[in-house]
């Protein structure tokens, strides 16, 4: 798949450090830092799996239902590794799971771009030159 990376990662990685601050720092109060760091960690990670692995070979419904177990995954095992820093009462799966489904409905989005700006590069690619 013939993708601008630097752009592609500039579109996915703000995007996903908004969706982590609002979910995690918002909504559960999770330092925004931390926040911020589990975004581009989680981020980079289904970059490469899911929108250069999965999206390329199966599409994008599977991709997102691959991103959003990604996301939850990771999700939950950052904020289990970063115990020490957070509440004691804190329920890491509910906190995992609702960044999940926020992140996998920007995923979705996200996908139909990439593939739209995929498509377009390789037309642009295909046309003869006309220097």
């Amino acid at each position: 798949m013939q993708v601008n990376h630097g752009k592609a990662l500039g579109i996915k990685m703000p995007t996903l450090i908004v969706v982590f601050i609002l979910v995690l720092t918002l909504g559960f109060t999770i330092p925004w830092y931390h926040a911020a760091w589990i975004a581009i960690a989680v981020g980079t990670i289904a970059y490469f799996l899911g929108d250069m692995l999965i999206l390329r070979k199966f599409g994008n419904i599977p991709a997102t239902i691959a991103d959003f177990g990604l996301v939850f995954l990771l999700t939950w095992f950052f904020l289990w590794l970063l115990d020490f820093d957070l509440a004691a009462d804190s329920n890491f799966a509910l906190m995992a799971l609702v960044t999940a489904i926020a992140t996998a409905v920007v995923e979705y989005f996200f996908h139909i771009w990439l593939l739209k700006h995929k498509r377009g590069e390789a037309r642009a690619d295909a046309r003869p030159s006309t220097r």
